[in-house]
């Protein structure tokens, strides 16, 4: 189900009692009736919030007339086959011109667009012309509508019929008409459909030749073909087809009126902070941290952000959008602002640029669970999210390039200033001095694009009966904004990255898989845990890392270091050599404390902090080395090689070389940093 605001007819189920929101008013209190006694009780709007991220309340799907919609046969759209998952994103994409009319759009409006996407098809290539009619489109709004606006009720249900989900073909044929239709049909000849079919008959006729009676494959029908080839993404095809510039035409930027709601649209993007911080350990410059960014662009308040030594990544997207949609009670008693933190909920519209961190189907999938439609701008064209843009240059300029140590927009600007010498800055206070300029300056400044102050704007919107939209439950941001891959459940557990996963509820689920492979969500900057697909009982069954102690606060950029260095030792992976390794690594981090190098230094300072959004408490930093003294080391295991020698100056000498898997994932292990301003 969709993320829905707590509005009048939203229904709870709090404490096993299940509440309908009767009345919100403006000053945050929140009606609820008794779904059971009648009783109506005044609840204050963050109470709810609150219990709701507590995993104490969960909110549960619209009634539209006398049935209880169905609950969603896959958690996620990635648990589904891929060919049922495009027909139901395409489904969504003929209703969506109709979704704004309510209760229902007429006759006359649904016959109308079903006239409008026939030609489209016509023009492209009218596989699914036939399928598309006022009574299927009637039947889909019913089924979006029925489910809580949730695209997974879109999903055709084939289970029903007989075919469990999955596709009738022999796994032999699926790999021949995939082959085709993307060798074929995506291509700059205009290939037709009956084509593609008479290619797949001479390949399938070709292998049974090899092949006894007993076992030749079967011909699909020119129907199937065509389903397989609707079921290729939009663009994709026309790219293919028609060129990437014809691709291009079929998004339209700009085309709507500016947002006049809060989350209506949202923009999210990267910069490196321009400013110089210390390590609180030994007061040696660090380097400058890489902030993540969401803003509302209605209101223009802050809705959430990410900081860390990492480059752009999944860990730092999936760490800012899931700080945005969390509320933030707590921020006066942390960082000692002035004003409460005031956003919190899921966006309408997430606008993002063309950054490997931000193109995958993990990401995707997420966000049409939430309800999110991602708005991808052109290549090289950062004016079409221009507000962040600005607001970078806002947040330098009004805060960063203010205190000592700053490093300013360019080596122009910063003329003779000594950005190393003069920063003062420590690394556990940027999180206060974000905080203080995002909620007590720039929150509350007057905004002469917006004309007038951001955290007044979405206190306005509040006020005239704004609610934000909040996920089912707590844990659905956290599990559905996580990483996907599949792994097969072995006695002992399931293996990860050289890890080890056990609990008991695999049990079940191994021996109702008999070794097929199952899939898993994990977060890149939390090995301690996974998430395991149970695809009879439609859900995530969270399960602990064996070694806790080693996977404690440990980031998977972190542990392929560790796992690396294990692997140049020619030595085998184990729980005992990960732990030993980590604990090498560790001392070798401790004796370059010294080191005067910014790069390397912020190698060191991802090392300590990897993958923790640095809002969240860091250890307590052991008490600087007496001068003449060596730093202490844990003692040494046995069998392992002695520690790197004390000249060793960089952290690479570590790291495996760069790979291309690692960079299209946003998780290359490798980290180049310039000094900004060398030291003489």
């Amino acid at each position: 189900m969709a993320a829905q605001p707590l509005i009048p007819g939203t229904r709870l189920r709090w404490r096993e009692t299940v509440y309908a929101v009767h009345r919100a008013s403006a000053d945050g209190q929140v009606s609820l009736e008794n779904q059971t006694t009648g009783i109506i009780l005044a609840v204050p709007r963050a109470e709810i919030v609150a219990a709701l991220f507590a995993g104490d309340l969960v909110i549960l799907p619209a009634r539209i007339g006398p049935d209880t919609p169905p609950t969603p046969e896959y958690p996620t759209l990635a648990d589904c086959p891929p060919h049922l998952a495009a027909i139901a994103r395409y489904r969504l994409s003929v209703l969506e011109p109709l979704l704004p009319f309510a209760p229902r759009p007429g006759q006359a409006r649904i016959a109308a667009r079903v006239a409008e996407v026939q030609i489209t098809q016509t023009a492209m290539d009218k596989t699914l012309a036939q399928s598309v009619s006022v009574v299927s489109v009637y039947r889909w709004w019913n089924d979006y509508m029925t489910g809580g606006n949730d695209v997974r009720a879109l999903i055709p249900r084939t289970a029903a019929r007989g075919g469990s989900g999955k596709s009738r073909l022999q796994s032999e044929v699926e790999t021949i008409v995939d082959d085709v239709i993307r060798t074929r049909y995506l291509a700059r000849e205009a290939i037709t459909i009956d084509a593609v079919t008479q290619e797949i008959a001479v390949r399938i006729n070709e292998a049974n030749q090899a092949l006894d009676v007993a076992h030749r494959l079967t011909m699909p029908g020119r129907s199937t073909v065509a389903r397989r080839i609707d079921a290729l993404d939009v663009r994709e095809k026309v790219a293919a087809r028609q060129g990437s510039a014809a691709a291009r035409r079929l998004r339209q930027f700009d085309a709507s009126d500016p947002p006049t709601m809060p989350l209506e649209r949202v923009e999210i993007d990267h910069t490196r902070s321009d400013l110089i911080v210390l390590d609180e350990r030994d007061n040696l410059p660090l380097g400058r941290l890489t902030l993540t960014y969401c803003l509302d662009v209605a209101t223009r308040y802050p809705l959430g952000y990410y900081l860390g030594f990492e480059p752009a990544s999944y860990l730092a997207v999936m760490e800012c959008l899931y700080h945005a949609i969390c509320p933030k009670p707590d921020v006066r008693e942390r960082y000692h602002v002035a004003h409460d933190w005031l956003a919190y909920g899921v966006p309408a519209t997430l606008v993002i640029d063309n950054g490997k961190e931000f193109i995958g189907q993990d990401l995707q999938d997420a966000c049409l669970l939430l309800g999110i439609v991602l708005q991808r701008t052109p290549v090289r064209t950062p004016h079409f999210k221009g507000t962040i843009e600005r607001s970078f240059r806002t947040l330098n300029t009004l805060l960063f390039h203010q205190l000592p140590g700053t490093t300013f927009s360019n080596p122009t600007q910063r003329g003779s200033y000594k950005s190393l010498e003069q920063a003062c800055v420590y690394r556990n206070e940027v999180d206060a001095v974000l905080h203080q300029g995002l909620l007590d300056l720039y929150a509350e400044q007057f905004h002469r694009g917006l004309e007038g102050v951001p955290a007044r704007r979405w206190e306005q919107a509040v006020a005239g009966g704004f609610s934000p939209r909040l996920p089912p439950n707590g844990d659905d941001p956290r599990v559905l904004l996580g990483r996907i891959a599949e792994r097969v459940v072995q006695h002992y557990g399931i293996d990860f990255e050289s890890l080890r996963y056990q609990s008991d509820e695999l049990i079940t689920l191994r021996t109702r898989q008999r070794g097929a492979p199952v899939r898993i969500k994990y977060h890149p900057g939390d090995l301690s845990q996974i998430y395991v697909y149970d695809s009879v009982e439609h859900r995530y069954i969270p399960v602990p890392a064996a070694d806790q102690e080693y996977t404690a606060n440990l980031s998977l950029w972190k542990h392929r270091v560790i796992r690396q260095t294990i692997l140049d030792e020619k030595r085998e992976v184990s729980l005992v050599a990960l732990g030993a390794a980590r604990r090498r690594i560790q001392d070798l981090m401790s004796q370059g404390q010294h080191r005067r190098r910014v790069g390397t230094r912020t190698q060191m300072a991802r090392w300590d902090t990897a993958g923790r959004p640095t809002r969240e408490p860091l250890p307590a930093a052991p008490p600087p080395t007496p001068a003449g003294r060596s730093p202490a080391t844990s003692p040494p295991v046995a069998g392992l090689p002695p520690l790197p020698p004390a000249g060793l100056t960089d952290l690479t000498a570590l790291l495996p070389p760069r790979t291309e898997a690692g960079v299209a994932e946003g998780w290359d292990i490798t980290y180049a940093e310039e000094d900004p301003d060398p030291p003489k």
